[in-house]
């Protein structure tokens, strides 16, 4: 992973990664569990962002995954920074020679799956994009599938993976 220059600087994009165990959605006040921050290179992919924070993310899904537990994520950039460096590479080399490893990653849903694949979640598991309202749509899916008995516990993500410009930051739920 090679970080982004401008001019003769480097870019670094600071990550702020909050992990909050809550047992109600209403009224989210709970302290987080964890605060981290990540500096990660300017030019950070998707996948390289969600490696980077695996480790970290162990805490708030510890004990309380299988099929039993659902994870719905939010995101107003999944897949972006991807789907712009496969295309470029593609035009570059041709499409038969542009990296096949980062196509899947295109897919506003890869984030989701490397999490689930990760910890083990084997319940549902959703994917929004957009801002508030993608988070929204995710808790109300969250609160649904609680509601219904088909889970135990949710995790509900929020991820902005950010760019060279703005920082990234990850969100993250566990209810109960």
């Amino acid at each position: 992973m090679r970080p982004a220059t401008v001019g003769s600087e480097q870019c670094v994009r600071i990550w702020r990664i909050e992990f909050i165990v809550a047992s109600t959605r209403v009224g989210i006040v709970t302290r987080p569990l964890a605060v981290i921050q990540l500096e990660l290179p300017g030019d950070t992919l998707e996948r390289q962002a969600i490696d980077a924070v695996m480790d970290g993310l162990s805490p708030l899904f510890e004990e309380r995954t299988g099929k039993r537990s659902a994870l719905f994520l939010a995101s107003p950039d999944a897949g972006n920074a991807t789907a712009l460096r496969f295309w470029a590479d593609a035009q570059l080399a041709g499409v038969a020679l542009a990296n096949p490893e980062l196509f899947p990653w295109c897919l506003a849903n890869a984030p989701c799956a490397a999490l689930a694949r990760r910890f083990g979640i084997i319940g549902p598991n959703s994917t929004w994009l957009g801002g508030e309202e993608a988070l929204q749509a995710a808790w109300s899916a969250a609160e649904y599938a609680i509601r219904q008995g088909r889970v135990e516990c949710v995790f509900v993500v929020s991820v902005c993976f950010g760019s060279s410009a703005s920082p990234g930051w990850l969100r993250a739920w566990r209810v109960p």
